[in-house]
């Protein structure tokens, strides 16, 4: 049997904070990664498809943008689809997203909003589904006690958990209030293999895994400068003797590079050319901080190194406050009276570059 895991694809997320091009571009990305895992997916032969929560980024979602995804899941060929409510687009019985939801999904879709086993024979699969769904945005316990209370696990079957939470060791949940789960609480129960969602970072983080039951998909489709890594999802082979192997797989269209950079020549703005500026350019959103000292014609210059790059990123934006202009002899003979305690402060610390460049900006915020 084989599956397709996924979660955390937030549709609907608004990117505000980026300019409109962008913006429409980034959205569309999230419905995009949900066709291209169906078709990766139906062409792995998949008999489930599973998003472990948070296929949504809210509760307020249209019901044109619910009936695009609905559309889109409807192409799955296997034997069915298993939708999780996740801590975004939690199920508490009130909102209307689920209901709409409901409303219009296909005979092939299944929604876990329930605590309680879902058996799977009607697809003719011999699997048992135990969901841990979220039914509010924070929890400081995880929505799995009941799984490990319950007596009805068949050995017989295949015993799949889906839960989304905060894995123990991929993200940081200080607070304890993203139903925290620890991988001894989920290997204490025994379910064949665990599906989870929330960390946007996969679990176990290799591209082939044998032997692994649990697992965390991560995002498929990156989405903010605190998330460096390609998108991530599961495609995983249940074999007869209930061994799993999985391969990571990365649909992901756009990356996000939270960069600093420290530059003191010409050499180290076209060495960070040759990592900005590449095939993959048009897909990446680069922040950039730089930091260091240049000489005056370079500190002129740098404002063609930054249009270069924004015509070649997909997204660019800067902070170079901290790239200060070097001392010399000649920028102290412009700028300080002949004579002064500065003037001859600097001169003497003219032949110790970081002494003179230290007390040249000390002097400079002090003026």
């Amino acid at each position: 049997m084989k599956i397709l895991h996924t979660g955390d694809l937030h549709i609907g997320m608004k990117f505000n904070r980026y300019p409109d091009g962008i913006k429409e571009k980034l959205v569309k990305a999230r419905i995009d990664v949900l066709a291209k895992l169906v078709d990766t997916a139906n062409e792995a032969g998949c008999n489930i498809f599973v998003v472990a929560g948070d296929l949504f980024e809210n509760t307020r979602i249209s019901k044109s943008l619910i009936a695009e995804v609905l559309l889109i899941l409807g192409h799955f060929e296997g034997e069915c689809v298993l939708v999780l409510p996740g801590n975004h687009d939690y199920d508490d019985g009130i909102n209307d997203l689920w209901k709409r939801f409901r409303e219009d999904r296909g005979d092939k879709l299944i929604l876990l909003n329930e605590n309680k086993v879902c058996h799977l024979q009607p697809y003719d699969l011999n699997v048992d589904i135990f969901p841990a769904y979220c039914n509010q945005k924070h929890s400081d316990t995880n929505n799995i006690g009941w799984i490990e209370q319950t007596g009805i696990i068949d050995p017989d079957r295949i015993n799949i958990g889906i839960a989304h939470g905060a894995l123990e060791g991929t993200s940081a949940d200080i607070e304890g209030i993203y139903y925290f789960m620890s991988r001894k609480q989920l290997e204490d129960i025994p379910l064949d293999l665990w599906l989870l969602g929330h960390s946007h970072v996969r679990y176990p983080d290799v591209d082939t895994v044998s032997g692994s039951r649990i697992f965390n998909c991560g995002t498929p489709e990156p989405d903010g400068m605190n998330y460096s890594r390609q998108g991530n999802a599961w495609l995983l082979e249940i074999r007869e003797d209930k061994t799993v192997r999985a391969q990571s797989v990365h649909p992901g269209q756009y990356k996000f590079y939270d960069l600093e950079w420290r530059i003191n020549t010409e050499d180290d703005f076209t060495g960070l050319t040759n990592n900005l500026i590449d095939e993959d350019a048009g897909n990446k959103l680069v922040r950039l901080n730089l930091s260091g000292s240049v000489d005056e014609e370079l500190l002129e210059k740098r404002q063609s190194f930054y249009r270069a790059w924004e015509d070649g990123l997909f997204y660019f934006s800067y902070d170079d406050s901290e790239l200060r202009r070097k001392a010399s002899r000649a920028i102290i003979e412009r700028e300080f009276t002949h004579g002064s305690f500065p003037y001859r402060l600097l001169q003497k610390l003219a032949d110790d570059p970081e002494a003179l460049q230290t007390a040249y900006e000390m002097i400079r915020q002090v003026k």
